[in-house]
């Protein structure tokens, strides 16, 4: 039975991204010889053509863009197996420090599935506001942070974008439309300045009714009915709900997160960051999912007269 190396494949991909051999060889540190008789031999095990030329270069034919997804996914499920098998081998401890509101919103999964993956790494995990946690990454006590984009004044390893929605207890946001008690933000939060300046913007009366000073304070104030406030979506309490734009309330408040290590983070810090720069959202810097390269499309003949 005849297999599909992934030797092989590799060249196929890189042919069918760039367009010619040269540029393929040139990405894959190879002659152009090489690849030609990669691609080749790859065209003799599947009996099929897989490239046509065309005047901007080579692209798949129809039996290329079906052997296209299947490349992808050998490719991908080698290089997965690869990573598993080098998680066993990370050990070591990590400091990671996390804003209270992302670590109830997300956070807990992706920790999840890096401790299966990599149990050999202990974590320290610290949860707190964004203040105290930009002061202790400013002393070095934290390896990696994840917290408002301005809590320190470091450059990030990355960063994206969250919301603010507004929740309320469920059986109370109808009665809260002419004038909205909102549960803020304690002082010190950088959020809280956004907040006001969102609720500003809106041009509808506001006051505030109440101050929390954690995520357990602003979901206790929401389910006894002070107010609405500003949460994140997986934080929103039972017996509460999120109220949108279209029933009358504000728009999602939006907030700037990043990622931070310490400059002398060890490589389990580093090897727990590249893992949630994979999986956090909307990172700026991240590509997209990849597409195939378009097929040439068939000339359609005149109709004859």
């Amino acid at each position: 039975m005849a297999d599909l190396d992934p030797y092989l494949l590799r060249a196929f991909m890189a042919v069918a991204e760039l367009g010619t051999v040269s540029a393929a060889a040139q990405t894959l540190h190879r002659t152009q010889a090489a690849v030609s008789m990669q691609i080749q031999r790859l065209e003799a095990l599947t009996g099929s053509t897989l490239f046509e030329r065309t005047p901007r270069g080579l692209r798949l034919t129809a039996q290329g863009l079906i052997l296209w997804p299947c490349a992808r996914d050998i490719l991908c499920a080698n290089a997965l197996a690869l990573q598993r098998m080098r998680d066993q081998h990370v050990q070591g401890r990590v400091r990671l420090a996390v804003v209270e509101d992302i670590a109830a919103a997300r956070l807990h999964h992706l920790l999840r599935h890096f401790h299966d993956h990599t149990p050999n790494v202990q974590l320290d995990l610290i949860v707190a506001g964004n203040r105290a946690l930009g002061a202790q990454f400013d002393d070095d006590r934290i390896d990696l942070m994840v917290c408002d984009a301005g809590a320190v004044r470091a450059e990030p390893l990355a960063s994206w974008q969250e919301e603010l929605v507004w929740a309320v207890r469920s059986d109370l946001w109808p009665k809260m439309r002419d004038e909205w008690p909102v549960v803020m933000f304690a002082e010190g939060c950088p959020w809280r300045l956004d907040v006001v300046k969102h609720l500003s913007h809106s041009k509808h009366a506001w006051k505030t009714v109440c101050e929390a000073s954690t995520l357990v304070a602003m979901s206790t104030a929401l389910q006894v009915g002070i107010g609405m406030g500003p949460m994140m979506r997986g934080t929103v309490p039972p017996d509460c709900r999120e109220v949108g734009v279209a029933e009358g309330a504000p728009a999602p408040v939006v907030l700037h997160v990043a990622l931070f290590a310490r400059a002398a983070a060890s490589p389990q810090a580093r090897y727990l960051a590249d893992f949630l720069l994979k999986s956090l959202p909307n990172q700026r810097g991240v590509p997209s999912a990849e597409a195939p390269p378009r097929a040439r499309p068939a000339r359609r003949r005149a109709a004859a007269v």
